[in-house]
C-alpha cells in the first residue's frame, strides 16, 4: 500500500475550495493525541468504528493511518511490551506485598486477568500512539493530510 498523496485520493474527498496542507504537529502533541485516541495530525477524535476497529483514514483531514503494509507492527510490539511490563510489576509487587506468605492463586488470577484484558483494552491506544510515534520518525509529506479553510481553528490537544 505505500504512502498516499492528496492527488492519489482527490476523487474520495468532497469538493473543497480552499485547502490547507497540515504541518506535522510537535512531538508532545503527537504523543498526547495518540494517548487520547485522536488523530495525530489534526486532533479529530472520531477515529474508530466500534471499540477496536480503526478507520482507514481520518474523517477530518484525510490522513491515511496505515502508511504502508505492516505499519501497525510497532503498535503490536508496544502493546506486548506494555502488557508484559504490567504482568512483571504485578508479579513482583504482589510477591513483595505478600512476603513471606505469597499466595499463588490470587496472584495468578490477577496476572491472568491482566494478560487477557490489557492487550484488548490497550489495542486502540497502541495504534493511535504508534501513528504519533511514526509521524515523529517520518514527518508528514506534502499532501498527506489537508483541512478546509473554514475548518481551521485553534488546534485541539
Amino acid at each position: 500500500m505505500g504512502r498516499e498523496r492528496l492527488s492519489d485520493r482527490e476523487s474520495e474527498l468532497p469538493d473543497r475550495r480552499l485547502l490547507f496542507v497540515i504541518a506535522t504537529p510537535s512531538k508532545s502533541r503527537l504523543i498526547l493525541r495518540g494517548l487520547t485516541r485522536r488523530c495525530a495530525v489534526c486532533g479529530e477524535g472520531d477515529l474508530t468504528e466500534g471499540f477496536l476497529r480503526l478507520r482507514d483514514r481520518c474523517p477530518r483531514c484525510g490522513y491515511v493511518f496505515e502508511r504502508q503494509d505492516g505499519h501497525f507492527v510497532g503498535a503490536v510490539g508496544m502493546n506486548t511490551i506494555f502488557t508484559f511490563a504490567l504482568i512483571a510489576i504485578t508479579l513482583i509487587g504482589g510477591m513483595v506485598l505478600m512476603w513471606p506468605d505469597v499466595e499463588f492463586v490470587p496472584l495468578a488470577a490477577v496476572t491472568v486477568a491482566i494478560a487477557v484484558l490489557v492487550p484488548t483494552l490497550f489495542h486502540p491506544i497502541a495504534k493511535t500512539l504508534w501513528i504519533g510515534i511514526d509521524l515523529i520518525i517520518h514527518p508528514l509529506e506534502p499532501g498527506e493530510a489537508v483541512v478546509e479553510a473554514e475548518e481551521r481553528a485553534p488546534e485541539q490537544g
